[in-house]
């Protein structure tokens, strides 16, 4: 019944008087060949209008459109101000309209309706909209101890001797751990420098020996040290070195330090407990005092963090005490497979517009294509991909076409772990060793 054509008039007074001698609306609309709620409208018509009601002629329909229910003079203007400036806003053509005494006494829309208006009647005046960027993923939350390792610096530290330290931390957000505190002196003749990612994976290197583990995963923010290039997709020498040895390097989003919210805490807390007039008398006394109060935090502090319930971090949870992947520093060279590093690489395809020499940068190090093949070529732009098994550069036009292969450099196991086999002796933590138990 939905094509059929609008009842007659005659129609709608049978179904009234139907109704009224007692025929059910199911019956009426049978007999006119309408629907039943079709029936019910006009009998609540004729109730409530009476026959007039049913005979009057159908309203014209108003006027339709986004500013319909506002006076046309107001449409008018906003359009003529939106033409003359194609650069104003709704917002700003609604202020110039309030501003307009002639509109004092009309009902004005808002911005969003007048937006969608000059989107309907001057799309040309309206900037075209930028797609939303895609947002980062959350990192992931830590449900283990040792599973997660956040680590963080404290910068601009001065102390009494004109020094100026930063303090590199690492904390385990499950266990409530404090896991590292390493104070470096980063003084230089005009300011103070950042850490370099060295210093980080030597801290690093420390807690791993203290605490006889690694890590499933370290969490940082995007520093230049931790992170590489922020203009270069291409991995730091840190990531690689914990690719090498099997451990995610885990990012914050950009602007996020509420990613890790508990090595921030982990700041605050071991200014408390550390930093005083003896601690920052120098280099050698602030270290003393974080060794001796994250030792205090861990083993006596009544910690609320985490699930410790007001006791110890390493009383609350001592599987901290137990190795999740057992690591010592004379086995780290076997612990590490350069293998690992070149499968990390082969996860990312990077583009580069050779130089006038037909060179190409890739980690620090050039690269030459071929002036010779460049030219021929023609070539503006080329992706490089790792071959991770013959571990090879291999450089490709933008059709995916191969133009040149070679050896890979600077990424071999002395590189990114600084252990030389020949030369390697054990190394002592430079934190103060937990004791250590395997239940």
């Amino acid at each position: 019944m939905g094509n059929r054509r609008p009842l007659t008039i005659a129609e709608k007074e049978r179904i009234y008087m139907g109704k009224l001698q007692g025929l059910s609306l199911s019956e009426l609309a049978t007999e006119v060949g309408c629907s039943v709620h079709c029936a019910r409208k006009w009998w609540r018509k004729g109730r409530n209008q009476g026959l007039e009601g049913l005979r009057a002629p159908r309203k014209a329909r108003g006027p339709t459109g986004t500013l319909s229910q506002f006076a046309p003079r107001v449409a008018e203007e906003a359009l003529a101000l939106k033409r003359g400036h194609p650069g104003w806003g709704a917002d700003r053509v609604l202020v110039q309209l309030r501003r307009n005494e002639e509109f004092n006494d009309l009902h004005l829309p808002g911005p969003s309706r007048l937006a969608y208006f000059f989107k309907e009647r001057c799309p040309e005046c309206v900037a075209p909209r930028k797609p939303r960027k895609a947002q980062p993923q959350r990192p992931p939350i830590s449900t283990a101890v040792h599973e997660i390792w956040q680590l963080d610096n404290q910068e601009g530290i001065r102390l009494a001797n004109g020094e100026i330290a930063t303090i590199c931390n690492i904390r385990d957000p499950f266990g409530a751990a404090m896991i590292a505190s390493c104070a470096f002196s980063v003084k230089t003749k005009r300011h103070w420098r950042k850490l370099e990612w060295t210093e980080v994976r030597g801290v690093l290197r420390a807690a791993f020996a203290e605490w006889h583990t690694l890590p499933d995963a370290v969490m940082t923010d995007n520093e230049l040290a931790l992170a590489g290039s922020p203009n270069d997709s291409f991995p730091g020498k840190l990531t690689l070195w914990l690719a090498g040895l099997g451990i995610r390097h885990l990012f914050i989003r950009p602007g996020c330090p509420t990613d890790q919210p508990q090595i921030e805490r982990n700041h605050r807390s071991l200014n408390g407990f550390a930093l005083n007039e003896e601690s920052l008398r120098d280099l050698m006394h602030l270290q003393q005092a974080l060794d001796r109060e994250r030792n205090t935090y861990n083993h006596d502090f009544p910690c609320q963090a985490s699930d410790c319930a007001s006791q110890p971090p390493i009383v609350a949870h001592p599987e901290l005490l137990r190795p999740r992947r057992p690591y010592q520093v004379d086995q780290e060279l076997a612990l590490f497979d350069i293998q690992r590093v070149y499968d990390h690489l082969a996860k990312f395809t990077f583009e580069r517009r050779p130089n006038t020499s037909a060179q190409v940068s890739l980690g620090d190090k050039l690269y030459s294509i071929g002036q010779k093949l460049v030219r021929e070529r023609e070539v503006q732009m080329v992706r490089v991909r790792v071959d991770a098994g013959q571990k090879e550069w291999i450089f490709e036009q933008e059709d995916g076409e191969e133009l040149v292969r070679r050896p890979v450099k600077g990424f071999d196991t002395y590189t990114l772990t600084g252990l030389d086999p020949a030369e390697l002796q054990p190394l002592e933590p430079i934190q103060l060793t937990l004791p250590f138990f395997i239940a």
